[in-house]
């Protein structure tokens, strides 16, 4: 559901969802982003489009965006 509401501009590369026992989820939103700051703009923005426009989101409220460095190939360590 998320996913759809993707643009190019979002650097999407997937989503995951995590349901906790109290009802609350958190949304993973894995991003091709230059940078952490990019990153949380984009997945926020995503968000707050899928939120905003599947009726099954309806009451939805997106508490906080955060991201995190997923070490990788491309950092070049030695």
């Amino acid at each position: 559901m998320v996913q759809s509401h993707a643009r190019e501009a979002d650097a999407l590369e997937h989503v995951s969802v995590h349901q906790d026992g109290t009802g609350e989820v958190t949304v993973g939103v894995f991003s091709l982003s230059a940078g952490l700051a990019e990153a949380e703009e984009r997945a926020a923005a995503l968000l707050g489009r899928a939120v905003g426009e599947e009726p099954e989101l309806a009451g939805v409220d997106v508490l906080a965006v955060g991201a995190a460095l997923v070490p990788g190939p491309w950092w070049d360590f030695d």
